[in-house]
């Protein structure tokens, strides 16, 4: 069943000193064809990002923290403020076509776990468009979610080209920390997890066969700081296979023989002790018979 005509969605703009880029991005969220509320979170801003946001008054949320206490609760901070059931998280230097919300939304259904648009990726200052991303999954429309995730677990699709639930998205931010992860980097793991995750709850993705979401490179940005530096490059990497494997293990976790054993090894473990007396007064009481 479509929920196209009774979603509320909120785009939520995590930001942090970038005035200059931000503006652009609240033109686009105010821009969509379909009403849409707007939430701009700023963790620490020295610059003129508050005049910025400000100055578009009742039009957006602003919250602001005058401390920064990093991407992952900037981005958790916003999502905690928005109303919306679908959530687009829209970073601060990116920005998105008029029709995105409206084309991902008239595919979402109780059975969608997510949608999201090809990208491109466009030089700062130049314009110069050098990439575009997220291709090959098909025609626009909702395929089998076993798809999606043949390309997630090599690669990456970014949540700035996507619509997810507020209630996924959320399960994955306050994951904080992954288990077992010995790995982190400036938010990195979550931001893959949200449609990972979401992906074993509906068995359905949607995809729309049109670049409507704008990705900035530029020096600032955390993608093209990293792949510029080997030692970024690889914590940015381990960090992601971090994420890849809480994954496998949540959806191990999922499966009844999975489970079984589980519950097994934990009786055993809890009751060996007591198994270990019980073999051994048998064998005490055996030997006393003779």
């Amino acid at each position: 069943m479509s929920v196209a005509k009774n979603g509320r969605v909120s785009i939520v703009i995590p930001t942090f000193n970038r005035a200059g880029m931000l503006r652009r991005a609240i033109d686009s969220a105010l821009a969509q064809t379909i009403p849409c509320e707007v939430v701009v979170c700023d963790h620490g801003s020295s610059d003129g990002t508050p005049a910025v946001a400000q100055s578009y008054g009742d039009r957006v949320t602003y919250v602001r923290r005058p401390r920064d206490h990093g991407v992952h609760f900037a981005w958790l901070d916003g999502i905690m403020a928005a109303s919306g059931e679908f959530i687009h998280i829209n970073f601060d230097d990116d920005s998105i076509a008029p029709t995105f919300i409206e084309r991902c939304l008239e595919l979402m259904a109780d059975d969608v776990a997510f949608a999201f648009t090809k990208a491109l990726v466009v030089q700062e200052g130049s314009g110069k468009v050098t990439d575009c991303l997220f291709g090959g999954m098909g025609d626009s429309g909702v395929h089998p979610v076993g798809r999606f995730m043949a390309f997630q677990i090599k690669s990456l699709v970014s949540p700035g080209a996507m619509l997810l639930r507020k209630a996924d998205i959320l399960r994955a931010l306050f994951m904080g920390r992954l288990p077992f992860a010995r790995h982190e980097y400036r938010g990195v793991g979550p931001d893959w997890l949200m449609p990972a995750l979401a992906s074993l709850d509906r068995p359905k993705f949607a995809f729309v066969d049109e670049p409507l979401a704008v990705f900035s490179a530029h020096e600032g940005s955390i993608t093209t700081d990293a792949l510029g530096d080997k030692k970024k490059k690889k914590a940015l990497r381990d960090a992601y296979q971090a994420a890849r494997f809480y994954y496998v293990m949540e959806r191990l976790n999922r499966n009844i023989l999975v489970r079984l054993l589980w519950i097994c090894y934990f009786l055993l473990y809890q009751n060996i002790g007591r198994v270990r007396y019980g073999v051994g007064r048998f064998l005490r009481d055996r030997a006393g018979w003779r």
